[in-house]
């Protein structure tokens, strides 16, 4: 009983503690997007556009200083680029996740430390029924990382395979890592759903285009006192092409995202599909 409790106070500290690491991330990248963006928004104001010429008749009665409400009024409109970044937990799946959730087995991995992060910027909009259904067309990149476990991958011409080394012990081994990076057009659909009673509350659905542009596998370990890093670029069997979904809910700026693929993932496993779920801030 003792050894259980032991082991249960170290996995809750251990927990805590990737939760405050979390947290801190993500309020770097919310105050670091925000930054970004005003600094962007404000440099795509040129000086130029700001001047007007106005011709006023002498016998007129209009007000003269009316133009400055307009100015106003079209830097509002003319802001029409957006950011978003998202950050959550990867899960590999049997089938579609639509089907049901059940854990890929060949793939052992750590579930807490595996990551799915993704930056966009709209860069056109569409508004489709005046403020409460928009379109957004953008550009991005994400990143897949799967924590392995302390494991060795090795990759041949038709498979993977991941093992633990009978040459290297598990306590020296530092990091085992698996990502994909990938460029990413996501179409966006937002609209809200309650505008007159809340009208802060909106919902969206996007589907991301997804073009793998590197794998990598990067694997840490200790020896004789020495850090050595072994370092394989591959596409580890995975699609060049694979298309996802995404919703989100979102309250502000700040909200949740659960994401998944739509057409196949994995070219040596049929039936891997993913799934991730997170944080996400809309700017």
């Amino acid at each position: 009983m003792t050894r259980y409790c032991h082991t249960s106070t170290k996995y809750t500290w251990y927990f805590l503690q990737k939760v405050l690491v979390f947290s801190k991330n993500f309020i770097f990248f919310c105050l670091l997007c925000n930054s970004i963006n005003a600094q962007f928004s404000d440099t795509l104001q040129f000086k130029y556009r700001d001047s007007k010429v106005l011709i006023v008749s002498k016998s007129s009665t209009d007000n003269e200083w009316e133009f400055e409400n307009s100015l106003t009024d079209e830097k509002v409109n003319n802001n029409k680029m957006k950011m978003n970044f998202s950050v959550g937990n990867i899960h590999l799946n049997n089938n579609s996740i639509f089907t049901g959730v059940n854990s890929f087995s060949p793939i052992e991995y750590k579930t807490f430390n595996s990551m799915n992060m993704s930056f966009s910027i709209y860069l056109k909009s569409f508004e489709i029924k005046k403020e409460y259904l928009k379109l957004f067309l953008g550009v991005g990149v994400r990143k897949n990382k799967l924590d392995l476990n302390k494991q060795l991958l090795n990759i041949s011409q038709d498979t993977i395979l991941l093992h633990n080394s009978s040459t290297i012990q598990t306590s020296s081994i530092s990091k085992s890592i698996l990502s994909h990076h990938y460029f990413t057009i996501p179409v966006n659909f937002s609209w809200i759903p309650f505008p007159k009673k809340k009208p802060n509350i909106k919902t969206q659905i996007e589907v991301v285009n997804q073009f793998l542009m590197v794998g990598k596998s990067k694997f840490k370990y200790n020896e004789n006192g020495l850090v050595r890093s072994e370092i394989t670029k591959s596409d580890f069997f995975n699609n060049n092409y694979h298309l996802s979904g995404n919703l989100k809910f979102i309250w502000k700026n700040v909200g949740v995202f659960l994401q998944t693929n739509i057409t196949q993932y994995s070219k040596l496993y049929k039936n891997l599909f993913t799934y991730s779920y997170g944080l996400t801030l809309c700017i």
